[in-house]
């Protein structure tokens, strides 16, 4: 284990980190201890009062602990947060507290100290994004108006906020630029030209590529040469997709699902070369290890139990390991 020593805002503090592995963060997933709570977890909620607000029947708190399992800890106690992630350094924890229609963006240390407001009573927060710096997020934000209501927020660690409103580009086409310093908008060609509704693409670590979901299968473009005025097609031997998860770290696969079973695509330069199927198993919030040779993700208890746990597979030899066992929901699962 390293122990590093961060200043930030003139504050004076000790972190562990584990530089190998990273840590695994993730929201935890309660009934609340009333009688709502009770019937929700049994699965014969009444809504005797009209509604079906998730926060009146389950709560929702940030953990974190090793790959391994140990040192886990819970973080938050509001009942209220989810999404968390951590930054690229591991420093930090960026994640969204608050109902619907009125969240709000936080950050905090990896230990769960010194929480900060950074936006306050947003209507919706769709994602964001970590620089690659860790300086700043890249937020979509929604506001309550009759139209245009996306925009893309750059909310700094320490500083003022800068804002982009723009309906092209909201739906995750901004992006950091490779070394962080900036955001980069794509040219308006590039829409033009791949197939129409096209949203949230997700772009590979080098910036050079995009992979999106068209008529139900994966596809790749190269943004800067579909902008340039070259036509886009399909390669044709592009799998069926029902979400896209992430790239590698190095940017030669693509973590995706197809009818719920986790799969990666294997990419050299901007065209598929093969595909495997790495779970055989259903799972959600699949996440790549900073090293790209594991892969967690949340799937059903092995002993049959209604509890969602997380388990960690190897790429190369398909070893699945479950490192949990508890009598909770685990749900926005992140490993960095």
């Amino acid at each position: 284990m390293i122990c590093l020593i961060i200043i930030v805002l003139m504050t004076c503090k000790v972190i562990s980190i584990h530089a190998d592995e990273g840590q695994l963060v993730f929201t935890i997933k309660e009934p609340l201890q009333n009688e709502d709570g009770f019937r929700a977890s049994t699965r014969t909620l009444e809504r005797a009062r009209g509604t079906s607000n998730w926060w009146e029947f389950h709560q929702y708190n940030i953990g974190i602990m090793n790959p391994d399992g140990t040192e886990f800890k819970r973080l938050t106690d509001d009942a209220l947060s989810r999404k968390p992630r951590l930054s690229p350094d591991g420093e930090l924890i960026a994640y969204i507290s608050g109902v619907d229609g009125s969240k709000s963006l936080y950050m905090m240390w990896a230990d769960g100290s010194e929480k900060t407001q950074l936006l306050k009573k947003i209507y919706n927060i769709h994602d964001f994004w970590w620089s690659p710096t860790s300086h700043a997020v890249l937020v979509v934000v929604e506001i309550d108006r009759p139209k245009d209501r996306l925009e893309n927020w750059v909310v700094p660690v320490k500083g003022d906020i800068s804002k982009w409103r723009t309906r092209y580009w909201a739906q995750g086409w901004l992006h950091w630029d490779v070394k962080g310093e900036k955001i980069n908008q794509p040219n308006r060609r590039l829409i033009e030209v791949l197939p129409e509704g096209i949203q949230w693409p997700k772009w590979s670590p080098d910036r050079k590529w995009i992979a999106f979901i068209t008529d139900g299968v994966m596809a790749i473009a190269a943004p800067e040469v579909v902008s340039m005025g070259r036509s886009w097609f399909l390669q044709l031997n592009e799998p069926p997709c029902g979400a896209i998860e992430e790239w590698s770290p190095d940017g030669k696969q693509i973590l995706f699902y197809t009818s719920g079973d986790i799969c990666i695509a294997n990419v050299e330069k901007g065209r598929f070369t093969s595909y495997q199927n790495i779970s055989l198993y259903q799972g959600r919030s699949a996440t790549w290890s900073p090293d790209g040779k594991q892969i967690a993700f949340i799937g059903a208890d092995s002993n049959r139990r209604r509890t969602s746990e997380i388990f960690i597979i190897d790429v190369e030899s398909g070893n699945l390991k479950q490192i949990t066992s508890t009598t909770h929901d685990y749900v926005d699962l992140h490993w960095q």
